[in-house]
């Protein structure tokens, strides 16, 4: 039950922009992102990791 408290905490309980999307996705297509391989980014402001879905 704590971990969750802390994840509601660390949400911002605001769904992020169409521009803020687009700054990751240029980022992942960016050589900075080289070794970012086979995973699941979530950008959603931390709506997942608090359960706010």
């Amino acid at each position: 039950m704590a971990e969750k408290a802390g994840a509601i905490s660390a949400s911002s309980a605001i769904p992020a922009s169409v521009g803020e999307t687009v700054r990751v996705v240029v980022w992942l297509c960016s050589d900075e992102a080289r070794f970012v391989t086979g995973q699941n980014l979530l950008v959603d402001g931390g709506f997942t990791i608090a359960g706010l879905r």
